[in-house]
């Protein structure tokens, strides 16, 4: 570990990028298979099943992240993230080795056990090795590790879609993730100097705090609006343009990389005092105006690229709010679970999304859709408003979440 890893030292951007891979990662846990699903129900004869093979490791956050947050209170960030690669690495390897879709499903479990672990404690980590204005570009910067869990599949998976080789979706992602493993052990740091930061049992004292739920909210508002697009935006534009699925999948990978930019845009836009409240409202307005433009239809194919691209850019704004997190910790002593709450909510937003937006795309109601739009982009201004008038009792952005208090020069 470096001496700038230790205690309430700035952590390293080695370290920060290592938590961020290893995020983005544990996330592609989702994503892997989404690209070789049609070889994988092939070759199972799965039918109904094959959905869960997708939803499951999401499902498992959803419902167990705030517990999780509470164990990485008590027993340290990179213990649990350490052993959360390890049993995604355990669980890729048991599903390229799965001889029936039980088996497959069960080893997607494991799966979805690991990302749970990765997930709450990359965040709390994050935060802890990090303050002041590093610690708004750190945050916004894990803030895109969603969209780009979803890029990287739809750049290198789909190359083995209909090969044969679906397996090797998993195994690559086992050989990546290990790599990162043996990294983290060295690289990453421990609990610091102050163990109360990582022994401490937060979880009370979040669960009585309104602000915890009010961000996954506005959270699970954005994902719920975004994971919809995303999931029935390739079928629309090549129904609506007559264009390939190909190439309206690749609008969505363009999507998603101006996805990770508007995130990666909050960290210097807060260092620079820009009010959270204003970035969140650009945002809605941009995801608003585009989510309902792209239900319209245009004279040329392009014109539905271009609203497209605005769509995600504003998501990207929203999701960059990430940085607020520490904002909503009661103390230093309970981030792990409040990570872990924010987390657990915003994952509700990614189960619901797609289920209800393929609904109205298959009913022809995309007047229904924008209205679910218009309402998720209300909900974030207010959750975020909410949130930002009563920010001052948790954690400052110059606060360090590990140890003693250094200057962030």
């Amino acid at each position: 570990m470096t001496g700038a890893d230790q205690g309430g030292e700035q952590g390293s951007w080695a370290s920060i990028l290592l938590i961020y891979a290893i995020g983005v990662l544990g996330a592609t846990t989702i994503s892997q298979a989404i690209p070789v699903i049609g070889d994988i129900a092939r070759v199972y004869h799965a039918g109904r099943q094959a959905g869960w093979v997708i939803s499951i490791p999401s499902a498992l956050v959803a419902i167990g992240a705030l517990l999780t947050g509470w164990i990485v209170d008590r027993i340290g960030d990179k213990r649990v993230l350490v052993a959360g690669c390890a049993i995604v690495i355990g669980g890729d390897i048991g599903v390229g080795l799965a001889e029936s879709i039980e088996s497959l499903l069960a080893m997607r479990v494991i799966e979805g056990v690991g990302y749970l672990c990765i997930a709450v404690a990359a965040i709390t980590m994050m935060t802890r090795i990090t303050h002041g204005a590093r610690r708004n570009i750190a945050l916004t910067l894990w803030s895109s590790f969603i969209p780009m869990s979803f890029a990287i599949p739809l750049l290198l998976a789909y190359q083995l879609a209909g090969t044969g080789q679906w397996r090797w979706a998993f195994y690559g992602h086992a050989i990546a993730l290990g790599a990162c493993f043996a990294l983290a052990i060295v690289q990453l740091p421990g609990a610091g100097t102050d163990r109360a930061a990582s022994r401490s049992a937060g979880l009370a004292d979040v669960i009585r705090r309104p602000a915890p739920y009010l961000l996954g909210f506005a959270f699970a508002c954005a994902a719920f609006v975004q994971t919809g697009i995303v999931s029935t935006l390739p079928h629309l534009l090549s129904g609506r343009y007559g264009v390939s699925i190909g190439a309206a999948s690749a609008v969505g990978t363009l999507g998603m990389v101006l996805n990770a930019a508007g995130c990666l845009i909050v960290g210097p836009l807060l260092n620079r005092k820009t009010p959270p409240l204003g970035i969140a409202a650009v945002g809605v307005i941009c995801t608003v105006s585009g989510g309902i433009a792209i239900g319209a239809t245009f004279a040329h194919f392009y014109s539905a690229v271009l609203v497209s691209c605005l769509f995600f850019l504003g998501a990207g704004l929203i999701v960059g709010l990430w940085a607020l997190l520490p904002r909503v910790a009661p103390n230093r002593q309970s981030i792990g679970a409040t990570s872990g709450l924010v987390t657990q909510i915003t994952l509700w937003g990614v189960l619901f999304g797609p289920p209800m937006a393929f609904a109205a795309q298959a009913g022809g109601q995309w007047t229904r859709e924008g209205a679910n739009i218009i309402i998720a982009g209300l909900a974030i201004l207010i959750c975020i408003w909410l949130v930002v008038s009563g920010a001052g009792a948790g954690i400052q952005s110059n606060e360090p979440v590990g140890g003693r208090v250094q200057s962030p020069h």
